[in-house]
């Protein structure tokens, strides 16, 4: 039987068990192992860590957590896309140009928008309060789905400037002649 790993099983752990503790058993040249970060390691081997000190684990969480800030801003998000309200008074505003508007619709448009607006502003709120609040021992999955609130809210909420302002002005409508 030979130990090369090209004979071995992928799943023997036994063996790799056995040779972690001959590598223990083994004496030492006097070189330390060094914990520097390596040169393209991820942010968190770039934290200094002291002796006997384990990684950062996930936080507690909590009602006021960066984790409960990133699924509110999703869920307002979510909100405001899956109305679809904003993407249909776009398309609207682009579709009349300079036709004449009743006045009364021009008010329940620009309210429709506004309102579209304010929801995607706070659901960026909600995503930049999160990645705050983020730290070593926060979740990744907080940070890339506030990262992704974050830059979807935005891009909606710039989405609903544009459409205010392609609204046209109010016209009082003619009563039709017989």
């Amino acid at each position: 039987m030979s130990t090369s790993p090209e004979d071995r099983e992928p799943n023997d752990r036994a063996w790799d068990a056995d040779h972690a503790r001959a590598a223990d058993d083994a004496p030492t040249t006097g070189a330390e192992p060094s914990f520097a970060p390596q040169e393209g390691a991820g942010a968190e081997a770039a934290a200094p860590r002291e002796e006997g000190e384990s990684p950062a684990e996930p936080g507690p969480g909590g009602i006021l957590s960066a984790e409960t800030f990133a699924l509110t801003s999703l869920v307002l998000l979510a909100v405001t896309v899956l109305s679809g309200q904003l993407f249909q008074l776009f398309t609207t505003m682009l579709l009349i140009g300079d036709q004449p508007v009743p006045s009364n619709q021009v008010a329940q448009f620009s309210t429709q928008v506004v309102i579209s607006g304010v929801a995607a502003a706070v659901a960026a709120l909600a995503a930049g309060i999160s990645l705050l609040m983020a730290g070593a021992g926060t979740r990744p999955w907080a940070r890339w789905v506030a990262t992704t609130a974050l830059i979807v809210s935005l891009l909606l909420v710039l989405l609903a400037v544009v459409t205010y302002i392609l609204m046209p002005a109010g016209a009082e409508m003619q009563q039709p002649t017989f």
